[in-house]
């Protein structure tokens, strides 16, 4: 199978090409396809300069490395989209960014993209995974021109990823022996699903006790007010202080309780100038790996929902992935009652934004 990779230029990208041949995801006759999502790029060489690069460090395990910035050369069985506009870092522009201005720079690149596929790839349509913000914008973008099976949002996936280590350095342990889920949208309208929270050999009536420990008195029901708080704090700490107080901010989460830390850790982490390409490419890959393996595998993301769970739209949730995702899996028994009205709120938000960003959708 092959992979591409759109928006192979830019930070994200790069290392998310580079962990695919580190981790040997392809044989040598498989193809990893770096593709320039910005036909205006001021730095159309970049890709060429960035395959010599790779070719010289990894001779024995490469790939074969394809470059192109047409939509219409697309071959990958894996498409990941990661190019387009992301926020500034700069401490000075921190609050006046939001994901509106992302969805009108983007929406162009997803739509670019979606239909050249549609048209080149009707037959056999690759699977799409979606990494650029919104991610949900993207998911009903390119839900619209390929199958909805065939399409999945990065967002619930990392932020899920995120939430299983904060339980796990709370608690001294590895990520692997926690499971546990970050649902509905990929920003402030995220819920944690502590319901889903499982720790391998942890007794249950152990849990019970350290739980409340580790939530530290902040309710499901009062997520969504606390996280906006916190929000804004870190907002003043950063401007009042764009040397360091991206530092500050980042020390002051340390003591917020783990599902606080998942949206706000990343947050401060980008205006460090640090961004978080690293953790994201490693849980992109991971997924991808998933999905070239076709291995039955639960997991969230960001799905085209259409009334599973009583959900429409784009919206974080658990599907069951065999290469394609093969079903929603069903969750009214297994949320809290505050979980699924959170997550049906979420949903709702997000359907608003996007008809708002994509006024032509049809």
């Amino acid at each position: 199978m092959d992979v591409t990779i759109v928006g192979a230029s830019g930070g994200c990208g790069r290392e998310m090409v580079t962990q695919i041949v580190q981790q040997r995801l392809l044989e040598n006759h498989e193809i990893l396809q770096l593709v320039g999502s910005n036909p205006r790029s001021k730095r159309p060489h970049l890709l060429h300069g960035f395959r010599a690069d790779l070719q010289d460090a990894y001779a024995e395990i490469i790939p074969e490395l394809n470059i192109t910035d047409d939509p219409e050369k697309i071959i990958g069985d894996v498409v990941v989209i990661t190019g387009g506009q992301t926020f500034s870092t700069a401490p000075s522009e921190i609050g006046s960014a939001s994901r509106d201005v992302l969805a009108r720079a983007n929406v162009s690149v997803f739509e670019r993209f979606a239909q050249s596929l549609a048209q080149t790839r009707r037959e056999y349509p690759p699977v799409v995974i979606i990494v650029t913000n919104p991610v949900e914008l993207g998911v009903a973008i390119f839900a619209k021109y390929l199958p909805r099976t065939h399409v999945i949002g990065m967002g619930a996936y990392s932020d899920s990823a995120r939430f299983r280590w904060e339980i796990a350095s709370d608690l001294g342990i590895r990520r692997q022996r926690v499971h546990g889920y970050m649902l509905g949208e990929h920003g402030t309208g995220m819920v944690p699903i502590w319901s889903s929270v499982r720790v391998h050999g942890m007794a249950e009536k152990e849990w019970q006790l350290v739980e409340p420990q580790l939530r530290r008195g902040l309710t499901t029901e009062d997520y969504p007010a606390a996280l906006l708080e916190h929000q804004r704090r870190l907002i003043e700490m950063i401007r009042s202080d764009p040397s360091n107080g991206a530092i500050s901010a980042l020390h002051s989460i340390r003591d917020l309780p783990p599902d606080l830390r998942v949206a706000l850790k990343p947050f401060a982490i980008h205006y460090t100038d640090a961004k978080t390409q690293t953790a994201t490419a490693a849980a992109t890959v991971e997924l991808v790996r998933a999905v070239l393996e076709g291995r039955r595998v639960e997991v969230s993301a960001q799905y085209m929902h259409e009334g599973e769970n009583g959900l429409y739209g784009p919206c974080g949730g658990r599907v069951l992935l065999a290469g394609t995702v093969q079903r929603v899996l069903p969750d009214r028994e297994e949320m809290t009652v505050t979980e699924r009205a959170l997550i049906e709120r979420s949903a709702q938000a997000i359907q608003e934004k996007i008809r708002q960003w994509w006024p032509d959708d049809k």
